[in-house]
């Protein structure tokens, strides 16, 4: 292998490890953004739930018997889509009104009273294959946990939303590693032959040194302008990932 096809494809390599590794993080941060967002969007349903609940529980009416109850998760289930199933179980998880009104009477599945036990009467969550369930308690005035909301939401909107932002990410990068191929291949074949210093100056160049003259070398001029759109491009996606960031810790 000549040494200009060996300069080739290891700039053409460094880069390509580059983008997936930003890839990769991008897609991390994004998803865990997602994730909180379905979160705290579904949990503000189920707490609106659990407090019209209490307010009638404080009027004296026993939880079992809040027919009002099956209304209420109804409605709340009509209005998004993204919502699969609302239950309103008792303190043992045995479901006293629901969406699904076939399992009415029925105990909740296993892995839900399972979180149900260890949550201690707090809020607990349950991740399933296609749906992620949130469980809030639902308390007395005495401070007594007398039953839980539970509310089912579809993972498939948001895997959705990660799945159109990779393959996009990924289209980009794709486009920009074969742009950069062409041009790597355009100066490498256009130049004279190599140097004795060039192979020092390249890599002087890949490690940051800004110091480093490339003269008129086409090839290590070339290289300094792929080194900088690379830099360019870390920047960019370091900046997105920490408002990404930041996002995440809003939420």
């Amino acid at each position: 292998m000549t040494f200009r096809l060996r300069i080739f494809f290891a700039i053409l390599f460094f880069v390509a490890i580059i983008f997936l590794l930003l890839l990769q993080l991008n897609r991390s941060l994004v998803g865990k953004t997602y994730d909180s967002i379905a979160e705290t969007r579904f949990l503000f349903v189920s707490q609106s739930l659990k407090t019209a609940l209490e307010l009638n529980i404080g009027l004296g009416f026993p939880l079992a018997e809040l027919r009002v109850s099956q209304d209420l998760i109804e409605r709340e289930k009509a209005d998004d889509d993204q919502i699969l199933a609302i239950e309103v179980l008792d303190d043992t998880g045995r479901s006293l009104f629901s969406t699904d009104r076939g399992t009415v009477g029925e105990d909740a599945p296993a892995d839900w009273l399972q979180a149900l036990q260890v949550s201690s009467g707090q809020r607990w969550t349950v991740t399933e294959r296609d749906a992620i369930v949130i469980g809030v308690p639902i308390v007395n005035d005495f401070e007594r946990t007398v039953g839980y909301v539970a509310l089912q939401y579809s993972k498939a909107y948001f895997d959705q939303k990660l799945t159109d932002f990779t393959e996009s990410l990924l289209g980009w990068g794709t486009a920009i590693l074969a742009g950069l191929a062409a041009l790597l291949a355009l100066g490498t074949y256009g130049t004279t032959a190599p140097p004795a210093a060039r192979p020092r100056a390249l890599l002087a160049i890949f490690n940051g040194d800004s110091s480093s003259d490339a003269g008129n070398d086409d090839l290590l001029n070339l290289a300094r302008a792929a080194q900088d759109k690379i830099t360019s491009a870390s920047s960019y996606l370091d900046g997105r990932a920490k408002d990404l960031q930041r996002l995440d810790d809003e939420l």
